[in-house]
């Protein structure tokens, strides 16, 4: 059995194991603590908020498309557009992290750029519909972590690439955006509560999904600094 493949086996148990314990965490702690995926929620409505539940829907779209462009950039032209570079890298370090380091090599300065931003202004986005663009404050927090990361992530590595790392963890926040778009996009932050989030088996499985997500960004950035060997190249950061 080959390397990679014992390393795929490896990926999907852990994977598998990530989404059991979400759904314990479904069952047994969701109702107790209450965890909801919008914070700071406006009162529902009727209807819904329905324009930020179209603003939802097309970050979605836009979501996929980068995702869609990471699956199938290497297969296709894609790879020499602008942007396909960090795509492929992002979804390769969220599915695959033990390969991140080799997504990220020659990479060009504009898809490396475009690794840091466009996660960080997915993310900043999300919150921001999540909120109902109310809660400014917490929108700066998120953003300035986001920046702060990249950078504390960059001198703690020293001699080694931050961009394995740094693929793998931006991988995983654009598919735990896509969730929570895909949450918000049934009524809005509004009338999630009545479109969503009161159906027990959808809060359910969002939490599993959530829970799943966040532990398996810790595992994916850990496996992406271990698989990327100190190197002495000036360029490689």
């Amino acid at each position: 059995m080959t390397t990679v493949t014992r390393r795929g086996i490896l990926a999907v148990g852990i994977g598998v194991g990530l989404l059991i314990a979400g759904v314990v965490v479904a069952l047994v702690l969701g109702e107790a603590l209450d965890i909801t995926p919008f914070p700071a929620r406006p009162a529902a409505t009727p209807d819904g908020d329905i324009p930020l539940a179209w603003l939802a829907r097309m970050l979605l779209a836009l979501t996929l498309a980068w995702i869609v462009i990471g699956m199938f950039a290497s297969r296709t032209s894609l790879i020499r557009r602008p942007g396909a570079a960090a795509a492929r890298a992002s979804w390769i370090g969220a599915t695959r992290p033990w390969r991140a380091r080799e997504s990220t090599l020659g990479m060009l300065p504009l898809d490396r750029w475009l690794l840091l931003l466009v996660p960080g202004a997915l993310l900043g986005a999300t919150r921001a519909v999540q909120t109902s663009f109310s809660a400014p404050l917490h929108l700066l927090v998120v953003l300035l972590g986001w920046i702060a990361f990249a950078v504390v992530l960059r001198v703690v590595l020293g001699s080694r690439s931050p961009w394995p790392v740094l693929a793998a963890v931006a991988g995983v926040v654009v598919l735990r955006s896509a969730l929570t778009l895909l949450a918000l996009s049934f009524a809005g932050p509004g009338g999630s509560e009545g479109a969503f989030w009161s159906d027990p088996l959808l809060r359910g499985l969002y939490i599993a999904l959530a829970v799943a997500l966040y532990v398996w960004m810790l595992v994916a950035a850990v496996w992406a600094f271990t698989s990327s060997p100190r190197r002495r190249r000036v360029d490689a950061g």
